[in-house]
């Protein structure tokens, strides 16, 4: 089988990440502060007036709006009503930290912190990946021969995860996650057939622009799973699914991105339920060969309509 290329889905309208990730080569030195500025203080400038920035900033309202203007909004009052639709949204009221020293040093305010962050980037995550880009990304995994997992740096053992998720349920699956030189050689491998999910976060490191081209040059349909990068890699891509991994300032976390991994496989298990169930039978009847009892890794019921993979019971240890 192999993969159709359709025009890329974004997240509609993007948000001020993406637009900053996708302008601000763009943006005068003078711009790059106000939009930074933005970006810090999401909470208070979702009520400011253009003249109360400025005065923050010590220049005049006219370059705050016009900085508003270059991020592709068409005015100060569009950014703002982003802001507060944001407010409206989130789980907590309380004002969270917006940088690593407002937080307090108790553990108890640590791990508060954590959840609180994660419960509210996962809700942010509902509104930002939308359904018809998820069933379209489906549809290009679902087709492909074989897929392909491109991550670097930190996200290279998610891509090595994703792999041994795909195929514990039956799919064809090899991640690209080399690095200088060494990424050429794994780049050889795509062929005809395979799909690409790539991971690319913050800023385009060269090896993703390397092997994004040279998808596409192949003709591979690509899935960008991405936090601010789906307005500046739109062209370059079939499908992007955007989510947030921190708040601005903060440190950042690949909880959304193993949630969006997790949905990924849990879909293409639905769409091919027999050979998930066929694929888990046969690691489980191996994985019993090896240790003399049975360790399940996963378990699909294979009479259940919805059933999906699940933490197996052990007469060992599920791993």
């Amino acid at each position: 089988m192999t993969a159709d290329i359709s025009p890329s889905i974004t997240a509609t309208p993007p948000s001020l990440d993406e637009r900053l990730a996708a302008r601000r080569a763009s943006l005068s030195p003078t711009e790059q502060r106000v939009a930074d500025f933005f970006a810090r203080h999401r909470e208070d400038v979702a009520f400011f007036s253009a003249m109360e920035i400025a005065q923050q900033l010590g220049m005049s309202d006219a370059t705050v709006v016009r900085t508003a203007q270059s991020l592709g909004y068409a005015g100060l009052q569009e950014l703002k009503q982003e802001f507060v639709r944001a407010l409206r949204s989130r789980t907590t009221p309380m004002r969270a930290p917006s940088r690593l020293e407002e937080i307090d040093d108790h553990p108890e305010a640590a791990l508060d912190h954590a959840l609180t962050a994660q419960v509210d980037l996962l809700e942010e995550a509902r509104r930002t990946v939308r359904p018809e880009a998820f069933a379209q990304a489906l549809d290009i995994l679902h087709a492909a021969d074989r897929i392909l997992i491109f991550g670097t740096g930190p996200s290279a053992s998610l891509a090595d995860h994703l792999v041994l998720r795909l195929i514990r349920i039956g799919r064809q699956a090899a991640a690209v996650s080399g690095t200088g030189l060494g990424l050429a050689d794994t780049l050889l491998m795509m062929r005809p057939g395979d799909a690409l999910i790539a991971m690319a976060y913050h800023r385009v490191y060269r090896e993703a622009e390397v092997t994004l081209n040279h998808a596409k040059e192949r003709g591979l349909p690509i899935v960008l799973l991405t936090d601010t990068l789906g307005m500046a890699l739109a062209e370059h891509v079939s499908v992007t699914l955007s989510a947030r991994r921190s708040r601005y300032g903060l440190l950042g976390s690949v909880a959304t991105t193993l949630v969006l991994m997790d949905a990924l496989v849990i879909g293409l298990t639905a769409r091919d339920r027999a050979r998930a169930v066929m694929a888990v039978s046969e690691l489980n009847d191996l994985r019993e060969k090896i240790v003399g009892y049975r360790v399940d890794a996963e378990r699909i019921d294979a009479t259940a309509p919805d059933a999906t993979p699940n933490g197996g019971t052990r007469k060992g240890a599920q791993r």
